[in-house]
Order: structure tokens, then C-alpha cells, then sequence
């Protein structure tokens, strides 16, 4: 394992240690392929998802997956195109079964720090679906 590899994956544990001191379940994974090997299985066949404004989403795989998989019903915001439909999209996000997201920062505390324009992350995040899933 390279320094760098061996120093985040370390840093991992220090995190995902301080995470479950807040009630939250962390794992490390090393790479794209090793993410959706752990996360694809957590999440149940039927079930509604839907998802923040994510680049980290998308660039690991994971909402490519999900669309081929077909086994779930998306809640995909880019398809509204009227503000009534954006606010729908919304309100169907927060009943979710899963709702996947990144995060801005985290530190090695385990505290998550979340900037949002429209409030859709950050709301998930304190109440309304199901589960909430970031992928940092």
C-alpha cells in the first residue's frame, strides 16, 4: 500500500470511529468498484431513491448503477421543469426510502460540515427519509 493509500485509509478509521459515536455506520472504501460492491447491497430492490446535487455521485458510478440495476424507483429532480414540478420533486425526496448525498466536508471528529443553496441536503439530513447515505 502506497503512503498515501495506508495515510487516508488511516484517517478513515479515525473517522468512521468518531462517526459511531454519533450514531452514524461509516466504511472506507478504497475504491469506486469497492464502494458500489459495499453500497449497492445496503440498499433494498423497490425501494424510492433519491439524491442531492452531487458530482461524488456520479463520478464513483453509483447513480449509473442504480439507473441500470432498474430495480428501484428514482426520484430524478432534473426531470422537473416547472417550479410546482421542483417543489413535488422535493416533497417526494423527503418521504423517500433512501436519500444519497456527499458532504462538503468531514472532519476527523466525524462532524459533517454542509453548505446548501436550496436546503434539500441538509434537510434530508435531519429528518425525512428513510436513510441517508453519503458518499464522502
Amino acid at each position: 500500500m502506497s503512503f498515501v493509500k495506508e495515510a487516508f485509509a488511516n484517517r478513515a478509521k479515525i473517522i468512521i470511529a468518531n462517526l459511531k459515536k454519533r450514531n452514524m455506520e461509516g466504511y472506507y472504501c478504497e475504491s469506486s468498484e469497492k464502494l458500489l460492491e459495499t453500497l449497492l447491497p445496503m440498499i433494498d430492490e423497490g425501494s424510492s431513491i433519491a439524491w442531492g446535487g452531487s458530482e461524488s455521485l456520479k463520478e464513483c458510478g453509483l447513480m449509473n448503477a442504480l439507473k441500470e440495476k432498474g430495480k428501484y424507483t428514482l426520484i430524478d429532480r432534473s426531470k422537473a421543469k416547472t417550479p410546482e414540478q421542483d417543489r413535488e420533486v422535493y416533497l417526494q425526496s423527503a418521504g423517500s426510502d433512501y436519500y444519497l448525498m456527499s458532504t462538503n466536508a468531514i472532519t476527523l471528529d466525524g462532524e459533517l460540515v454542509n453548505i446548501d443553496g436550496n436546503g434539500n441536503r441538509v434537510s434530508a439530513m435531519i429528518f425525512g427519509p428513510k436513510q441517508v447515505i453519503l458518499v464522502v
